[in-house]
């Protein structure tokens, strides 16, 4: 498991980074390290990690500023934070957890400490990072297959992309794609979120806009049983709404 599990480590303590890069590429993990703070969105975001260290005392940023920055974008909110630092005040730690910390270790520290709770944040975090990157997988090439396609892209998922076309109202979608004649629009879901009230709010809103203007709605979920309860749902209130199941990547030619 930790051959394909990459850590981010951001300090501006080089001899840290070194020594922990050290220590856990001994144990399995690939290891990305960072001294300068004011990167660590723009490095999660290409470098997707499962886990990020990350100081607050920088010289170029203050590590709470950089860890409300990296819970505010889609594409690293979902990555667990373990904060590794001198700031070792109770106001500190509280402001760190407010702010999306997953974990809060303070410096100095035993290093076989630190490795047990990276393996224990790791295994909490284990099934919502598997999903997640998945589903910027998965958006990523619909991007790219539509838009060789001719068709306009809008995603609330991924920066650069307008949120949606003009004239949409209510829920967004994840993903819509449109030309001239043709609108669809595609829902991400998993075993979870289905089961959420407002899951059938997304539905209704989704089958309106196919019903008043023809817009042709898919939710796309991970597993056979998801898929069998979206359909039975959908069938129950008479939603026009395409269901598919897509695990693996030679799957995504069908959506």
């Amino acid at each position: 498991m930790r051959r394909n599990q990459k850590i981010l480590v951001v300090d501006d303590d080089r001899d840290l980074l070194s020594l922990l890069e050290d220590f856990l590429s001994q144990r399995g993990f690939k290891v990305v390290t960072l001294a300068e703070g004011s990167k660590t969105v723009e490095i999660g975001v290409q470098e997707q990690p499962d886990l990020i260290l990350l100081d607050i005392k920088m010289p170029d940023a203050d590590g709470m500023e950089v860890l409300s920055e990296l819970k505010s974008n889609s594409l690293t909110s979902y990555i667990p934070v373990l904060m590794l630092t001198a700031e070792s005040t109770p106001a500190s730690q509280v402001k760190g957890f407010l702010t999306g910390a997953d974990d809060y270790i303070t410096k100095p520290f035993d290093i076989n400490v630190l490795y047990a709770r990276i393996l224990a944040c790791m295994r909490r975090s284990l099934p919502t990072t598997r999903a997640k990157k998945d589903q910027i997988n998965l958006l990523s090439y619909l991007i790219r297959h539509y838009q060789k396609r001719g068709y306009r892209v809008y995603t609330k998922l991924l920066p650069d992309f307008p949120d949606h076309p003009d004239g949409w109202k209510g829920f967004i979608p994840d993903l819509i794609i449109e030309k001239p004649h043709r609108t669809r629009c595609f829902c991400f879901e998993n075993s979870q979120t289905i089961r959420e009230e407002a899951f059938l709010d997304r539905l209704k809103a989704m089958a309106t806009m196919s019903i008043e203007k023809g817009v042709e709605p898919t939710v796309i979920v991970r597993t056979k049983e998801a898929k069998k309860l979206v359909k039975e749902i959908c069938k129950e209130y008479g939603f026009p709404i395409n269901v598919k199941f897509i695990r693996r990547r030679h799957l995504w030619k069908s959506i």
